[in-house]
Order: C-alpha cells, then sequence, then structure tokens
C-alpha cells in the first residue's frame, strides 16, 4: 500500500537557509555589534543633542521675545499681562536646560543646575 502526503497551504517545511540566518544574527549580535556599539552610541548622542540644543535655542527665543513684551507692557498704556512673563520665564529655563546656557533676569539666575559629572567623575574625585 502506498503511503499518501497531505500538504497544507502555506505550511512549508524549514529550510536550511532559515537556520543559517538565525545563527548570523546571533553571532552577528553576540561578535561584531559590541564593536560596532561604541560608535553607534556616540551616533545617537550627538543626534540626540543636536535635537535638545534646536529645542532649547527655540524655547529660549520665544521666551526671550515673550519676557521682552512683558517686561515692555509695564511702559505702555496697555495693562499688563503677567502672564506672559511667566511662560517667557519657564521657556527661558527650558531653553536654558536643553542648552547649557545660563541666563541673569533682575538678578535671578536661570540655567545654572551643575550636574555631577557623573560615574568617572566620581572616580576621579575618589582619587
Amino acid at each position: 500500500m502506498k503511503k499518501e502526503t497531505y500538504y497544507l497551504p502555506g505550511y512549508q517545511k524549514k529550510s536550511r537557509t532559515f537556520t543559517l540566518i538565525i545563527v548570523g544574527i546571533i553571532v552577528f549580535v553576540f561578535v561584531l555589534f559590541p564593536f560596532i556599539a561604541v560608535n553607534l552610541r556616540y551616533q545617537v548622542g550627538s543626534i540626540f543633542s543636536t535635537i535638545f540644543d534646536s529645542i532649547g535655542t527655540l524655547c529660549m527665543t520665544f521666551g526671550g521675545i515673550l519676557t521682552l513684551f512683558s517686561i515692555l507692557s509695564l511702559f505702555a498704556q496697555r495693562s499688563f499681562r503677567s502672564r506672559y512673563l511667566i511662560m517667557g520665564i519657564v521657556l527661558l529655563w527650558v531653553g536654558c536646560w536643553c542648552t547649557g546656557a545660563v541666563i541673569e533676569i533682575f538678578g535671578f539666575t536661570i540655567g545654572n543646575e551643575h550636574a555631577t559629572g557623573g560615574y568617572h567623575y566620581f572616580l576621579l574625585r575618589l582619587h
């Protein structure tokens, strides 16, 4: 008696190429990726640094404009808009946080937060 073979539609046997692809991915991740990841980390960091600098510059520009208009409204015949002054100072603070700049308004320093240097800074302080 002849044995009959049935095939399901869309079902295929696993081929050797699938196994070779999986082995190739594992070799890449464990052998080659650690050498490439160092450069990738610096490239991603520079991309985020550029993005944060752009956002910070825009915030500082709009914050400066709002602060200037609110201060000039004191000398004009119009009413003083304190919400524009508050929004301007908050935008200046966000801009200083993103770019690392320091601004002084009426003797108040905005953006002078000193962060620690991280792990390497801590190790240098121990010696």
